[in-house]
């Protein structure tokens, strides 16, 4: 980045990262994360998280399928996870400036896309993987947005993208995705359902690990199918049925196996640069409070009932509407770039507008409509592995919806109320710099490349299924040493751990703030109390 700005002559503004971020902060994160134990190094992320380093451009990121979920779990609505540095969660909305960026994490599995959130600390076999698989329930948070939205961000490109672009250079380059395209698989059915839907002014993507460009008119239909047909809702599902069955999707066979997590060789690390056309102002908040967090058990919990936030129903003769977020006119352009290696196309600088007030500092804020969407789905939050059934007497009849699940304006903007009354009465909120570092971090001189034995020796260790949570094609679920080698084979750490083992999962201060804020409950990390 600092590179690039040199080559403007002029400062990046936001950097936005398209998944695979890899936030890892010490062994336990790095055993957690989902990918290849041969590919798992520590990295220098743990050097943004105890501050010795601090991000130069304000950063904005989702979380993609080779990340350490367990501390993405604890920031499920979003948060810092180092100072500069913001994780969008597992869905999000936020401004910066006048521009609205919406964002989607993770990839689309068919057989994990209608389940709740299921997985328990200490996340064992398959359940690393499948926190990082896209939930409907995601998806019918972000289907409620009806303000027009400038940019999202996914890790997955929307499937059929290929079609608004040069699909021959791209099967040239990568003539593996040929089968895939034929089939109409190649990308997710949900982000390109959000896309029929949001139809936002620029859609990033990554994951595939090649850089592609298209455009989508106005007028063009990307996504036709609707709620009902992606996999597993094409067909009836009951709340208490269970989705399955657990087949593997399709896979490239090219360096990089994109299919199942589990599976994949390497991580992704693509981004974009954003560079608005004004200078960079300095950030003036006040300095972030300090609190102490308490580790979470490893152990599983039961989960509490959610308590629903919403206001009580009004009694309105009004008819139920529905506003549409697209812009009338709009063409939205689809960019996608390569992994982070040399020699590869995996930065891009974009110059676009923002309009904000002179003496507003341009940093990152709360959106008030996603803050409404989220009081008004949070009761509806799936805890297990039961299909997510929207809660249809509450939605929009099929002829107004378009059969797709939304909530009336009505029913929107009555969050949108509160909101304004309790979070917004005086303008704009900045997301505060609240960053607590809550977990230990390696001592100083602890290189990148650290795997605390985690690494695989070349040929070691046998593949097999793994104990509890499905776990297919993987390695075994139980709980390992920081240590491994060939079968039979003791393999010493790299680098030896100092102090007690971290703990998988710990109580995020800024989870709390914002649930305070907004007026939830926080079901999903508050169960592991």
């Amino acid at each position: 980045v600092r590179v690039r700005e040199q080559q403007l002559g002029r400062r990046i503004d936001l950097l936005i990262i398209c998944g695979d971020f890899q936030a890892i902060r010490n062994p336990t994160d790095l055993e957690t994360m989902s990918c290849p134990d041969k590919y798992k190094q520590l990295g220098g992320f743990f050097r943004y998280y105890n501050r010795a380093r601090t991000a130069p451009v304000p950063t904005l990121f989702v979380g993609g399928n080779h990340e350490a979920g367990n501390h993405l779990r604890e920031l499920y609505y979003g948060g810092w996870v180092a100072p500069n540095i913001f994780y969008m969660g597992a869905s999000g909305v936020v401004r910066f400036g006048s521009l609205r960026i919406g964002g989607i994490s993770g990839i689309y599995k068919d057989f994990d896309y209608a389940k709740g959130y299921y997985e328990r600390p200490p996340f064992r076999g398959h359940s690393r993987a499948s926190m990082h698989h896209v939930r409907a329930y995601e998806a019918f948070k972000l289907l409620q947005i009806r303000r027009p939205l400038d940019i999202v961000v996914s890790h997955d490109w929307p499937v059929d993208i290929e079609r608004f672009g040069d699909v021959e250079a791209l099967l040239r380059r990568k003539p593996f995705f040929r089968a895939e395209v034929e089939r109409g698989e190649l990308g997710s059915p949900v982000n390109a359902m959000l896309l029929e839907r949001l139809r936002p002014a620029w859609w990033f993507s990554a994951h595939m690990h090649t850089r592609f460009e298209a455009e989508v008119g106005p007028q063009d239909t990307v996504f036709a199918r609707g709620w009902q047909g992606i996999k597993p809702y094409d067909a009836p599902l009951s709340a208490g049925q269970r989705a399955g069955p657990e087949g593997s999707g399709p896979q490239n066979q090219d360096e990089i196996q994109i299919g199942d997590s589990s599976d994949e060789n390497e991580g992704g690390g693509l981004a974009q640069a954003f560079s608005p056309q004004r200078p960079r102002l300095a950030l003036n908040l006040p300095p972030p409070k300090f609190a102490t967090a308490e580790p979470v058990s490893d152990e599983p919990v039961e989960a509490p009932p959610p308590k629903p936030a919403t206001l009580p129903p009004q009694p309105s003769t009004e008819p139920a509407t529905l506003s549409d977020p697209r812009v009338p006119g709009r063409s939205t352009r689809f960019l996608a770039l390569d992994k982070c290696l040399p020699r590869r196309q995996f930065l891009e600088t974009i110059d676009l507008t923002i309009e904000t007030p002179d003496d507003l500092p341009l940093q990152l804020e709360y959106d008030a409509e996603w803050l409404a969407v989220l009081r008004l789905c949070n009761p509806y939050i799936p805890l297990e592995d039961a299909p997510f059934v929207p809660p249809t007497h509450e939605l929009l009849p099929p002829d107004i919806s378009g059969g797709l699940p939304l909530f009336s304006d009505q029913k929107v903007d009555r969050e949108i109320e509160w909101v304004d009354r309790h979070v917004f009465p005086h303008g704009p909120v900045y997301v505060p710099p609240n960053f607590v570092p809550v977990a230990p971090t390696p001592d100083p001189s602890t290189p990148d490349s650290a795997s605390f034995g985690l690494a695989a020796a070349a040929g070691g260790g046998g593949r097999g299924r793994g104990r509890g949570g499905g776990q297919r094609g993987g390695r075994g679920g139980g709980r390992r040493p920081y240590a491994h080698g060939s079968a039979g084979h003791y393999q010493p750490p790299d680098v030896q751990w100092q102090g007690p083992r971290p703990h998988v999962v710990y109580n995020n201060p800024q989870t709390d703030d914002f649930c305070q804020m907004v007026g939830i409950d926080d079901p999903l990390t508050q169960r592991r109390h």
